[in-house]
């Protein structure tokens, strides 16, 4: 039996339409877990009624109302991991349902939209605090747009999701305690889905921060000799490198979030734990204050085939990251004796390895100018052999694509441009490469460059997923069948990022699993955004600095990000256009190229203790959506 016909893949709808998501009854009666009451009745908590918002959010479960107690067992590989928290908590004004086709309020209780879309008023729940008991009102929003947002040490360049079309920054204003109005100075339908990606549990993305807390590591608010004494204490030069480590939650215990559990310990330990959140605005339909779980404990395994190994052995209670799909079977296999259930979740756009090319490598002159030459990367897509791929690596599932939505998604630009250059044609490919004047070979083979030069590249792979090294290692294969030596490079995730970052990696392998989502976030496809991956991170420094410094993009690129501008401005159908202009653009200059796509390769093999229930079965599965976040993990609890 084909493996796609006993995994039972179904690909999920993706977002045809973002809409709103509907306020829930609120619940009369509140309860809270018995740890909780026993610290009320020992004086040392407020009563429930006092720790929640006056409108608290009401979290529909996916089975049954949970039981509260236990600690979710999970694993991760250091700090270099620290998404993996991040995806767990989606700490957010406004977050993605379960199928990512809605924006749903969760620290945020709701908003309204100016007619033309230009200002939006988010209002938020009164009464929510932190998790150390402060209120949380409208000025933690204000700090950060004032105090970090605009403050050029601390952020060098402003989101795309924050500026307007002309670049400069939209403004951000306190309207009441409990409100806050943003402004554009052009319509913009899509702030919403830009803040269910502003989440704070990551300092990158945060769209909010603890005024209280980090005012004393910021020179608005401290004096300068006192400022000074704080970052030579914690070992830092500057204010900066101090007010960064204190705004990461992963790394500081002691700084106050708004999500479900809050760090008890530090994700450089080797036991990362995440404790409950005795303020949290969370309730579920019968009034018990959510999370059901006491903790959240992560668990370091120095390498994914150790943690996989846990994994068959049921020692977690439901993890999704790390896990290898290609360990499928073996994890059926072994359901009953682990006590254990396999769910998958399959991504629903992209291609789950591409290659990208830097197009604007500064290393070495030829090499770069050869990748930044549309026919050679024509060459080298023609050149791999995806069949071979999809069989041994991918276990039969998937197809040959390159990094667009599937057929499924309102943004997919046609089934030509999905499988444009994805055949495999090795002569078609020499004859290109002949065309291109490399013509010439040394004994083993290897093209050289009019110089005499070898044609070396070097294709940096992050082994997160166990699918990356194997298909990187059958690409340079061939590759070198056609004369291209290849060098696969295996690379910590910090490492690779910090070359990425400085503009040092000749290609690398990532996954194109946010196709979905071009128009916001942190999307890849617009060069303004940082990080972007190593397509021309030159080419972002030059948007970033208006010219000064960089790389000038060619016009393909510049039209990109002419449509992300444009996208924000209008409806539905028109964003549905532009990007489907978007990725024909990206496929027909193939800056990357893609290999297999449509599988549960990227988080979707999911392996859920049996008695860990209200997980869902089906569920969008995206970085956008913050998945497994998305999920509501905070209704998860263990039957007994």
């Amino acid at each position: 039996m084909r493996l796609d016909r006993c995994l039972g893949l179904t690909i999920p709808a993706a977002l045809l339409a973002i809409t709103i998501g509907t306020a829930s009854a609120q619940p009369t009666k509140f309860n809270e877990a018995p740890i909780l009451a026993e610290q009320v009745k020992a004086g040392k908590l407020p009563p429930v009624e006092k720790r929640l918002p006056g409108d608290p959010l009401v979290v529909p479960v996916v089975e049954r109302t949970g039981q509260y107690g236990g600690v979710w067992r999970r694993a991760f590989l250091g700090p270099a991991d620290a998404n993996n928290y991040v995806r767990v908590v989606y700490d957010a004004l406004v977050r993605f349902s379960p199928d990512g086709a809605k924006i749903e309020p969760k620290i945020a209780a709701g908003w309204e939209p100016s007619k033309d879309f230009r200002v939006w008023t988010i209002k938020l729940r009164s009464g929510a605090k932190w998790s150390d008991g402060a209120p949380f009102t409208a000025d933690d929003i204000v700090f950060w747009y004032q105090d970090v947002l605009l403050n050029r040490d601390l952020v060098p360049a402003v989101p795309s999701w924050m500026r307007n079309a002309d670049g400069t920054t939209a403004t951000v204003e306190k309207v009441s305690p409990i409100a806050v109005r943003w402004t554009y100075k052009q319509p913009n339908t899509l702030l919403l889905t830009a803040l269910a990606n502003q989440d704070g549990g990551d300092r990158t993305y945060a769209a909010f921060l603890p005024a209280h807390y980090l005012k004393k590591f910021h020179p608005t608010y401290t004096k300068k000799e006192e400022l000074d004494k704080l970052v030579a204490a914690a070992g830092f030069k500057a204010w900066t490198e101090l007010f960064a480590a204190r705004n990461a939650p992963p790394e500081n215990p002691e700084r106050p979030t708004m999500a479900a559990w809050v760090p008890a310990t530090r994700v450089s330990d080797q036991v990362f734990t995440l404790k409950r959140n005795p303020y949290f605005v969370g309730v579920d339909p019968s009034g018990n204050q959510l999370p059901y779980l006491d903790e959240v404990r992560f668990t370091f395994f120095a390498d994914i085939q150790a943690l996989n190994l846990a994994a068959i052995a049921g020692e977690f209670d439901m993890q999704e990251r790390h896990i290898q799909m290609t360990n499928y079977p073996v994890f059926k296999e072994n359901e009953k004796t682990g006590k254990y259930r396999v769910i998958t979740w399959p991504t629903f756009g992209g291609a789950d390895a591409v290659i990208q090319f830097n197009q604007t490598y500064k290393a070495d002159a030829d090499l770069g100018k050869l990748m930044a030459t549309k026919e050679f990367r024509i060459a080298l897509s023609e050149a791999i052999n995806r069949d071979q791929i999809k069989e041994s690596v991918f276990l039969g599932l998937g197809e040959a694509r390159q990094g667009v939505p599937s057929p499924g998604h309102p943004y997919f630009p046609g089934e030509q441009y999905a499988k444009k250059y994805t055949q495999y044609k090795p002569d078609e490919a020499n004859k290109l490469l002949d065309q291109l004047g490399l013509t010439k070979r040394d004994a083993d083979g290897t093209r050289l460059l009019a110089s005499g030069k070898r044609v070396v590249l070097e294709l940096s792979v992050v082994p997160a997923f166990a699918a990356w090294p194997d298909v990187a290692q059958l690409a340079a294969k061939d590759w070198e069948k056609v004369g291209v030596k290849t060098v696969v490079q295996l690379r910590e995730r910090a490492l690779h990022f910090k070359m990425r970052d400085n503009n040092e990696l000749m290609t690398e392998m990532w996954n194109e699993d946010t196709t979905g989502f071009p128009f916001t976030g942190n999307a890849k496809f617009d060069p303004r955004n940082s990080p972007i991956l190593t397509l021309g991170p030159l080419y972002g420094r030059w948007a970033q600095t208006k010219g000064a410094d960089g790389v000038e993009p060619p016009a393909p690129i510049k039209r990109i990000m002419e449509i992300v501008d444009q996208a924000k401005t209008v409806g539905l159908e028109q964003q549905t256009k532009l990007a489907q202009e978007l990725f024909r653009i990206w496929v027909d200059n193939l800056w990357e190229v893609g290999t297999v796509g449509l599988t549960p390769m990227v988080q979707g093999v999911v392996v859920a203790n049996a008695k860990f229930r209200n997980v869902p079965t089906t569920l969008g599965n995206d970085w956008p959506l913050r998945s497994p976040g998305n999920a509501r993990v905070e209704q998860f609890f263990f039957a007994r």
